[in-house]
């Protein structure tokens, strides 16, 4: 597994999300987890309802709970089946692009 850490604190684990960047070889990438209820409170509306939308992100990982061992438990799992990089965006140092 490569280094990781963890970008953003976790004081309110159903209610946040956090950023993680990763340490690949070719360079850093980054993803983020999430939770339901997150989600339930952004995004946008569905016209002529009340329903949120989010338009699933590959480096969009989605938790019941937030925690430094549920992270580190999925990232090793993507990791191990190959999807970690996949699941994944460069991160680019020039905040511009």
């Amino acid at each position: 597994m490569f280094q990781y850490t963890i970008d953003d604190s976790i004081e309110l684990p159903l209610q946040t999300s956090v950023e993680v960047t990763i340490s690949f070889p070719s360079g850093k990438r980054w993803l983020f987890f999430v939770t339901p209820e997150l989600l339930n409170r952004v995004g946008d509306v569905v016209e002529g309802s009340t329903a949120k939308v989010h338009l699933g992100e590959l480096h969009m990982i989605v938790v019941s709970e937030l925690s430094v061992p549920i992270i580190d438990s999925v990232l090793r799992e993507l990791h191990r089946t190959g999807e970690l990089e996949r699941r994944t965006l460069a991160l680019s140092m020039d905040h511009g692009t």
